[in-house]
């Protein structure tokens, strides 16, 4: 059954970047904020920036969070904490790197007497977080979130 959308039925995102004249980039999003990348040290870059793969990881995990949030606020549950962890796996494969693995963990901490809710916002947030959705038939996705009420 197809749900009607509360927000926008199509968004657009859009970066550039822009060589560093080293081993990095700039890169530029909406209402000029930048993030710098870099190379690596172990792959012949300065480290002065922030890992692409890094960068991978924090989008799943800040799609997630802000998931998340949105059903939170949606239910009016009290929310003391969310925390998330992620880890991706590269692989060399003989031709190149691939992601192989992506795990997610942590730990949600909500007010007294909302744990089925804070456990019901955690199975949205993996089921409509756009950018797990996009990932899931690409590389698997292992969750080991747990909630806890205080």
């Amino acid at each position: 059954m197809k749900i009607k959308a509360r927000y926008p039925e199509r968004v657009e995102y859009q970066s550039d970047t822009a060589w560093d004249g080293q081993t990095g980039c700039v890169c530029s999003v909406s209402n000029g904020r930048k993030v710098v990348a870099d190379t690596p040290k172990s792959y012949g870059g300065r480290e002065e920036g922030v890992c692409p793969d890094e960068l991978f990881v924090s989008s799943l995990l800040s799609c997630l969070n802000n998931t998340f949030l949105d059903f939170q606020r949606r239910f009016e549950m009290e929310l003391k904490a969310l925390n998330l962890s992620g880890k991706a796996v590269a692989e060399f494969d003989g031709e190149g790197y691939r992601i192989t693995t992506l795990d997610i963990s942590g730990e949600i901490l909500v007010g007294k007497d909302e744990l089925a809710t804070g456990t019901r916002c955690v199975q949205l947030m993996k089921e409509y977080c756009h950018i797990s959705r996009s990932l899931e038939n690409c590389i698997p996705i292992t969750y080991d979130i747990h909630v806890r009420e205080e």
